[in-house]
């Protein structure tokens, strides 16, 4: 190559390079510590496409922190991945970067990313107005009634972030891998560590599936896998069945409820028959509603797998068949009062979906009445996904995957929301993978708590090999009546 050619090339690569750094706009920024310690930090913007199928089209701004390590030889950085879908990164990723129990930033930058559509990242699909529904009072709420009244408003919802000039279609976790990809770039970075947390995981997987080779590693707590979006009613039932078993074995818990299963199929029969008023505060307001049946299936549904909740559960039934049903009152008013929230966490959900076969499962599984709680966990999905329209990429998230990526899983033995088998229909894809069960630990980090726990965790991140094993942390206390 001659010499006018070689310094041409050189400047042009030498010119993306630069203008990919120049990427990302950087100023000052503060976060606390769980110790009540402010951090310096900064805070990184950079635009990307909103929808990568129409390269001409909008672009959108991500928001993300860099918390830099004083380690003078640091291992890749973080990236870390929240939950839900729908809060902020920006605001999570300190526990585990500097937290009590755990501190990432001894070995590495941590960088807490405000996925597309929420938190500092613009546009927030969080702050417009709010798209409320509202059931009758004067009737039991039903699955069908809150299907569609949520529908009716996720439809206002959306056709206003439409009129705003926004792509609802673009929020799905294929463009959402793809952002940290490109923020990967940016920064200049050859390998990431990832660390997700329930959908953080789903959206990790995904990102796994695309760039393995930039994965030095991932921790995923609580994992929700391409087709696990949508619960199994047998899995709900599975651990209403485990609950039973640990209320029957704690002595205290099993005289004032002796037998749950049998409790929850009464209530629900008694429900049925003859439906309860009861009162509740909204808003400055008293209210007087109706219960059925679907109100306490809800209720129930949705504290199965979260320990902190559950532990008031065996009074609260105990309660209710004593006829005192103030208990159910806050969670059954949620059904009858309530907005859409996030336009990103709706359509997130929307666009995973699930595949016909687990559709099919979970229909024939809601209508055995061996399952007490049906599929209340999903409410109001699959319904809502019509309010989002076609959304092919979800076939595409749902197919199998495989990644050489070391992969160390995390599940609590009682969380019925990404269940330990979760994992092991995961774990066949991934050979470089250890799976840690925290025996009574739910739908929460409770894990941290465990000082073995934590010592497998740095041994893993430090690149040692760590064995598949089950931690075992106290078991669960259930409060008095």
């Amino acid at each position: 190559m001659n010499r006018p050619l070689f310094a041409l090339v050189v400047g042009l690569l030498f010119s993306a390079f630069s203008s990919a750094k120049a990427q990302v706009q950087w100023t000052p920024h503060e976060v606390t510590s769980p110790d009540g310690k402010t951090l310096a930090c900064e805070l990184g913007r950079l635009r990307v496409p909103e929808n990568r199928a129409k390269p001409d089209g909008a672009q959108i701004e991500l928001a993300f922190v860099r918390l830099r390590t004083k380690n003078p030889n640091p291992a890749p950085p973080c990236f870390y991945l929240v939950g839900g879908p729908g809060p902020s990164g920006i605001e999570y990723c300190v526990r585990p970067a500097a937290g009590r129990h755990l501190r990432l930033l001894d070995t590495r930058d941590v960088i807490g990313i405000d996925q597309r559509g929420t938190g500092a990242s613009r546009p927030n699909l969080a702050e417009g107005p709010q798209f409320r529904y509202e059931l009758p009072l004067d009737r039991p709420a039903t699955r069908e009634a809150y299907d569609a009244a949520y529908r009716a408003a996720a439809e206002r919802c959306l056709a206003y972030w439409r009129e705003q000039g926004v792509d609802p279609s673009a929020y799905n976790t294929a463009e959402n891998a793809e952002d940290l990809e490109a923020l990967r770039a940016a920064l200049g970075l050859e390998q990431i560590l990832l660390w997700g947390e329930s959908y953080g995981t789903h959206l990790a997987l995904e990102y796994l599936r695309r760039h393995s080779k930039r994965v030095a590693g991932a921790v995923l707590v609580r994992t929700e896998g391409p087709d696990h979006t949508l619960k199994l009613p047998s899995t709900t039932q599975r651990y209403l069945e485990q609950f039973h078993g640990l209320v029957a074995a704690d002595p205290a818990a099993a005289k004032f409820l002796p037998d749950t299963l049998g409790t929850v199929r009464a209530l629900l029969k008694q429900l049925a028959e003859k439906p309860v008023k009861v009162r509740a505060q909204h808003e400055g307001d008293e209210l007087e509603f109706v219960l059925g049946p679907f109100d306490l299936q809800f209720h129930i549904a949705n504290v199965l797998g979260l320990a902190f909740e559950f532990r008031d559960l065996p009074a609260q039934l105990a309660a209710m068949q004593r006829g005192e049903w103030s208990a159910l009152a806050d969670s059954a008013l949620m059904l009858r009062r309530g907005d859409v929230g996030s336009a990103m966490a709706l359509m997130m959900d929307c666009s995973s979906g699930a595949s016909p076969a687990r559709l099919e499962r979970i229909t024939k599984e809601r209508a055995d009445a061996a399952n007490l709680l049906s599929d209340a966990v999903n409410a109001p999905y699959p319904a809502a996904w019509a309010a989002c329209g076609p959304t092919p990429v979800g076939e595409q998230l749902r197919k199998p995957l495989r990644s050489d990526a070391r992969v160390l899983f995390v599940s609590g033995s009682l969380d019925a929301r990404t269940p330990p088998s979760n994992v092991d229909e995961l774990r066949a894809g991934f050979p470089n993978h250890t799976h840690l069960l925290a025996e009574n630990a739910g739908h929460e980090s409770l894990e941290m708590l465990s000082g073995e726990y934590r010592e497998l965790l740095v041994r893993f991140l430090a690149g040692e090999t760590v064995a598949s094993q089950s931690i075992t942390l106290p078991p669960a206390r259930f409060r008095a009546p």
